[in-house]
């Protein structure tokens, strides 16, 4: 579910300040030693880090995005930051990946906290697994920079992969364990995936190194199977999308409201958290369709779901479910009565006029809620559970039907 992480204060101690700290102000201290020891100038006269440079930007800003899995993608241009580090040295690889990372971040309109921790995070990975080049004795600059590799190269580069990989997936558990996670949910949550594609990107990165310093004109080559790959992600990115919504309304469809009230149930779990369901049948909408037309009728449907998503929070999930069916999805509601509001909200927004070309028309809508665990434990009989109150209130004209408290507090 596109959930909203909450952020825990950073001025309490916790796991999560701890570690933001940690990696922000050490990972800035690691760029500004960088930038201390390079220049403008020492960049240009170097021509394949200059493409180097362009790759990583390009690929940081064109993750790919595999449907089902992490959202901000699988990152490809720790291909050419690695390649960066083993021929021009950490200086280099740290800005690179300071920059890249802070141009990605904003392009994101991520929040200022995730900004400064995600350009900490990396730049302090780099760091400690320079340590590694420093132990196996390969400690290029752009002073004096790699010219040709050898086999025992083989042997200390996978084991950067590994201690960036460790130290990476530490610092990302640390701000995600005092979140929605336990830190044991967090450390193993599709470890296996993290590692695969990661290593899969980072085994490239000698092969651009190779091309870097022998024939640079050719590390523009990486641009075309990249590029494939992203765009064989998109595409099946979309279909994904196209299954998981309805296309007139743009709204997640049934299935994906399964899967996302099962993750919430399983989240509420752990913490003790309530869900609300909201289920929601259309009034009048019939007469509509039939008087003015189908065509007239879809359009209405679209703007009775803008209207929908405008009454919940941004960790709710609003949802059509087929015909004049809606849902809404309340993760985290305090009790019965915060999910009324929430229904009254939604009921108000609907009841206004809606006006199409010179047409006015004024529907309504019966709502039914239920909520986890007090009204069900399972997807499916909280689902039975919201949609018999909402046939209640469709049947008695009440409107708004809650499981679990007296009718009368539903209409308060």
């Amino acid at each position: 579910m596109a959930t909203t992480m909450q952020r825990p204060s950073l001025r309490t101690r916790s796991l999560f300040s701890v570690v933001w700290h940690l990696s922000v102000w050490l990972g800035l201290a690691i760029v500004v030693a960088a930038a201390a020891t390079i220049s403008l100038e020492n960049i240009v006269q170097r021509n394949a880090l200059v493409v180097l440079i362009l790759l990583a930007l390009i690929t940081e800003l064109r993750p790919v995005v595999v449907p089902g899995k992490d959202s901000n993608g699988i990152v490809t241009s720790y291909a050419f930051v690695f390649a960066i580090m083993y021929v021009f040295g950490l200086s280099a690889a740290v800005l690179t990946l300071a920059v890249a990372t802070l141009l990605s971040e904003l392009y994101e309109r991520r929040a200022a906290w995730k900004v400064f921790f995600n350009v900490g995070q990396h730049s302090l990975c780099l760091g400690v697994t320079w340590i590694v080049m420093l132990i196996s004795g390969h400690t290029p600059s752009l002073q004096n920079p790699t010219v040709t590799f050898n086999a025992d190269d083989v042997l200390y580069m996978p084991t950067t992969w590994a201690v960036f990989f460790l130290v990476n997936h530490l610092l990302i558990v640390g701000v995600s364990a005092d979140t929605s996670m336990t830190f044991k949910e967090a450390l193993l949550d599709d470890l296996s995936y993290y590692i695969l594609t990661l290593f899969a990107v980072l085994s490239l990165a000698p092969i651009v190194a190779l091309v870097a310093v022998t024939v640079w004109p050719m590390l523009f080559l990486f641009l075309a199977p990249l590029w494939a790959v992203t765009k064989a992600a998109s595409i099946s990115q979309e279909r994904d999308y196209a299954s998981r919504h309805d296309m007139l309304t743009e709204l997640p469809n049934r299935s994906m409201m399964r899967d996302e009230l099962t993750e919430a149930i399983d989240v509420a779990s752990r913490t003790g958290a309530r869900v609300g369901v909201l289920l929601m049948d259309l009034n009048l909408f019939k007469e509509v369709n039939d008087t003015y037309g189908h065509a007239m009728g879809d359009r209405l449907l679209a703007m009775v779901a803008g209207r929908i998503k405008g009454q919940v929070r941004p960790g709710d999930l609003a949802a059509r479910l087929g015909g004049d069916e809606f849902a809404v999805l309340l993760p985290g509601v305090e009790d019965h009565i915060s999910a009324v509001r929430v229904a009254q909200r939604i009921r108000e927004s609907i009841s206004r006029p809606f006006t199409m070309d010179e047409v006015t028309v004024t529907i309504d809508v019966s709502i039914g809620i239920a909520l986890y665990p007090d009204d069900g434990t399972q997807i499916d009989p909280l689902i039975q559970a919201a949609d018999s109150a909402m046939y209640l209130a469709k049947r008695t004209g009440t409107r708004i039907e809650v499981v679990g408290i007296d009718r009368g507090e539903a209409h308060r």
